[in-house]
């Protein structure tokens, strides 16, 4: 699946909980406190999802919005600076469901499904169209 059929299809699912889109400005002040916060900066994939929703949610499962400006779709920062110290160096947490954490691995640009309780990894792609699906259970 490609980038822009997963969000084809996410525009269409009624179940799917959308926030509205974010501007390009809000996308490069949050990656600013994400550098400054000690992260790595998102994949230019995530930037073209926030470009059409800025969170996604689904019956408790997120993917991380930012700056998002809303208690209903998590925030980017907000999460990774809770989790910094589940997590190693240049990752990134971008969303998660009840048994899993999508997890952008910025120095082998791969996006890793790990395990939260134990840190085992369940799969891993170069795709984060591929990876969505899994985590919103759609």
């Amino acid at each position: 699946m490609t980038m822009q059929e997963l969000i084809d299809y996410l525009k269409q699912n009624e179940e799917i909980g959308r926030n509205r889109p974010t501007s390009e400005v809000k996308i490069a002040i949050g990656v600013l406190k994400l550098k400054e916060a000690g992260f790595p900066e998102p994949a230019a994939e995530y930037h073209t999802l926030l470009r059409n929703f800025n969170g996604l949610s689904n019956n408790g499962c997120f993917i991380l919005g930012i700056n998002t400006e809303s208690s209903f779709f998590p925030d980017i920062l907000d999460y990774n600076v809770r989790e910094k110290e589940n997590l190693a160096a240049g990752e990134l947490v971008l969303g998660y469901n009840d048994a899993f954490r999508l997890i952008y691995d910025a120095e082998n640009k791969k996006y890793r499904l790990v395990d939260p309780d134990d840190g085992s990894e369940e799969g891993a792609t170069e795709s984060l169209a591929e990876a969505v699906p899994y985590i919103l259970h759609v």
